[in-house]
């Protein structure tokens, strides 16, 4: 599941900053010019309270600063003719569909500037991972972002948040298997009364009875 993946990286991209820290320098120093004063206190951020990790949106008991993983939309993005990808070696349907996966990674954090740079962060953990996303079979893979307009609603007003949205597209591929899961969504025969038909319905029960048209309608 991408969600998970997304997941693996920010872990991943965490570990990395703890083990060494001179990956923030080269971010925020070296590539964004930010000076010595501020990237202490980049370091005391990551260093000594770094953002933990979650899915689904963030709730009044969660621990911040907090990156959270929510799925904003998928869908079917482009068919194969009926759907239908052949069969696999042991005979059985196969469902194909490429589908297309937008996910938002909430950059939530008590101080904007800490927000500003748990998101920037996170879209070099993105865009440095590229391949491990690659491995698990995504393309078209495209990453943006926005800030969120506060609205006290959905978020306390102590709180800032800037969303980073990871989009991409994958093959997914459904084995309609021949046994208990395919069987339980197939009738055997068909529900009409043995006596009128010149074919075997099989092991169904006629529970459908017809009416003549010489019996009266009730009143």
């Amino acid at each position: 599941m991408i969600q998970r993946y997304l997941y693996n990286v920010l872990k991943a991209g965490l570990a990395a900053v703890a083990k060494d820290p001179t990956i923030l320098d080269e971010l925020f120093q070296n590539l964004y010019g930010l000076d010595a004063t501020e990237m202490a206190a980049i370091h005391t951020l990551f260093g000594e309270k770094p953002p933990t990790i979650m899915h689904g949106y963030a709730r009044a008991d969660a621990t911040f600063p907090l990156y959270s993983i929510v799925l904003q939309n998928e869908g079917e993005k482009d068919l194969l003719i009926g759907d239908d990808a052949g069969m696999d070696d042991d005979h059985n349907d196969v469902y194909a569909a490429m589908w297309e996966h937008t996910y938002q990674i909430l950059c939530y954090s008590q101080h904007p500037d800490a927000t500003l740079y748990m998101y920037e962060l996170a879209k070099t953990f993105l865009l440095t991972y590229h391949d491990y996303f690659v491995e698990k079979d995504l393309y078209a893979i495209r990453v943006s972002g926005t800030d969120l307009h506060p609205d006290e609603r959905y978020l306390p007003g102590w709180l800032f948040v800037r969303q980073l949205t990871f989009s991409c597209e994958r093959e997914f591929n459904q084995v309609n298997k021949v046994g208990a899961l395919g069987k339980a969504f197939k009738v055997n025969g068909i529900f009409i009364d043995k006596a009128g038909s010149p074919s075997d319905p099989g092991a169904v029960k006629t529970l459908v009875v017809p009416i003549s048209g010489n019996e009266e309608e009730e009143e």
